[in-house]
């Protein structure tokens, strides 16, 4: 694939996971990303088949994206697990091209709507399935570590914690802002973890 090819298919991913981000899979629209990027939808086509291949790779580069991250974490902060809540409470609050004054993105929108491929909803069970095995690990090796009490139920504690990460989410997306959510969520993540001493 040339450079310009390999751009405009990357624009076009980036076009469209905001708009599955912020409306969901009904909302994912050729005709404007094509206008948005000053192409045709021909030029669409030749990168991704339909609308539901573009979403399929949206999805799973998101997903991919996110397990990477989870799975980093739990490596370079093995033996410190009081230090790995504020950087996973972190990735919350980062929004690509955003400050405090912009919404939060989540992908509860697109998984939520109705009208979204069977292919797209197991990507996403995969995906959720995948992070909650990290966080267990996570919680898992705290407690081998002797980090966190020994008494805990941690299959418990890692359906917990994965609630409260994405109910902090998704009470996030109901605020005005970045910042808002912070000043009014930040913590909770951290308030947890203090619980398992």
């Amino acid at each position: 694939m040339s450079v310009s090819l390999h751009i405009m298919r990357e624009a076009i991913l980036q076009i469209a996971e905001q708009q599955l981000i912020k409306g969901g899979y009904s909302k994912l629209n050729f005709a404007n990303i094509a206008k948005e990027l000053e192409t045709t939808r021909a030029n669409l086509h030749y990168h991704f088949k339909n609308k539901e291949t573009l979403a399929i790779e949206v999805t799973r580069q998101y997903a991919e994206h996110y397990i990477n991250e989870f799975s980093q974490l739990r490596e370079t902060h093995n033996g410190r697990f009081f230090a790995l809540w504020p950087k996973i409470e972190n990735m919350i609050w980062m929004q690509p091209n955003c400050d405090d004054d912009a919404q939060i993105d989540s992908c509860v929108t697109l998984i939520s709507d109705p009208d979204i491929p069977e292919a797209i909803a197991i990507l996403s069970r995969d995906s959720f399935n995948k992070i909650h095995s990290i966080l267990n690990g996570i919680i898992q090796d705290a407690v081998d570590n002797g980090e966190v009490r020994s008494d805990i139920d941690v299959a418990r504690e890692t359906t917990r914690c994965h609630a409260l990460m994405m109910g902090v989410n998704a009470c996030g997306q109901h605020l005005l802002s970045v910042g808002e959510a912070k000043k009014l969520l930040s913590g909770l993540l951290l308030d947890w973890a203090d619980s398992l001493r």
